[in-house]
């Protein structure tokens, strides 16, 4: 019986050790890493710092930061063709605005033209007429806007409180015509014929008088301060001249402020009196 055990023993050794295969070796243990010591104070001092090394630009997949020359080319045209775009539009703008301009302008001076034409067929229709017959308007529209009234004739025309400073009446006819209180300051009045005229209360202050014919002129409460007398003609022959300023005229006449002064003409700021008011209307009443 011992030697049956020792036997079945003997055999379960071999089976056993197939079983278990041979021995693993197991892995070596990591060796420890050094031990290190806090650096000192005079020693992290005297280690210099690493900055951390700077990342490419670009990125990407393999970047390299560098911009491609297509893609710079693309930018640089892009923005030119703006810049060009704005000039462009500028120019436009600019362009319509000229034109418009222009435009209107000659809108304007046709319309201007248009209405010159009109005004002077008023005057010419109402020549040897008495009465205004639209003429005030038309005159004053045309001395408005810069129209010469040289030789215009107006014999006989109502033309009361008529406002022409600085017209061009050079060579006119103005015959009996009533310009009591009329505007005619600065006028060219050379060589105009206002023969019997009615100027009193009218404002002749820096007018052109030269070679002008005042014969049998109303000229009483009339402005003449400033006024250039050269030459003047027939002055002798005024109507009247009761309280005309005669204030600093240029190049009067020999004898004709003394003449003036003695028909009744003032210099200076002259008063008037009410007798010499209650003779005229409204528009000249006092100088």
């Amino acid at each position: 019986m011992g030697r049956v055990l020792r036997g079945f023993s003997l055999a379960l050794i071999p089976t056993a050790l197939l079983a278990s295969g041979p021995p693993v070796a197991s892995p070596p243990a990591p060796p420890c890493p050094p031990a290190t010591l806090a650096p000192s104070a005079h020693t992290a001092q005297a280690q210099p710092r690493v900055s951390p090394a700077p990342q490419p630009a670009g990125g990407g997949r393999g970047g390299t930061g560098q911009v491609p020359p297509w893609a710079f080319w693309l930018q640089q045209t892009w923005a030119g063709a703006e810049l060009l775009a704005l000039l462009f539009a500028a120019y436009q703008l600019w362009a319509r605005r000229t034109e418009r301009r222009k435009a209107e302008a000659d809108a304007a001076a046709v319309a201007r033209k248009a209405a010159n034409y009109q005004a002077w067929s008023v005057v010419n229709t109402a020549q040897g007429k008495g009465g205004s017959g639209g003429r005030i308007d038309a005159l004053q529209d045309l001395n408005r806007n810069g129209v010469s009234l040289a030789g215009v004739r107006l014999d006989g025309a109502w033309l009361v409180g008529i406002a022409l400073p600085g017209a061009q009446l050079g060579h006119a006819s103005l015959r009996d015509t009533n310009l009591t209180g009329a505007d005619l300051q600065g006028a060219n009045l050379e060589a105009a014929d206002l023969t019997s005229a009615d100027l009193r209360g009218a404002d002749l202050r820096g007018a052109f008088l030269k070679a002008a014919t005042l014969v049998g002129a109303q000229l009483g409460t009339a402005d003449l301060r400033g006024a250039d007398l050269v030459d003047l003609r027939d002055w002798r022959g005024i109507g009247s001249a009761s309280y005309l300023q005669i204030e600093g005229v240029r190049h009067p006449p020999a004898g004709f402020r003394q003449w003036a002064l003695e028909q009744g003409a003032v210099e200076g700021t002259a008063p008037v009196d009410e007798s010499a008011e209650s003779g005229y209307s409204t528009h000249f009443k006092a100088v």
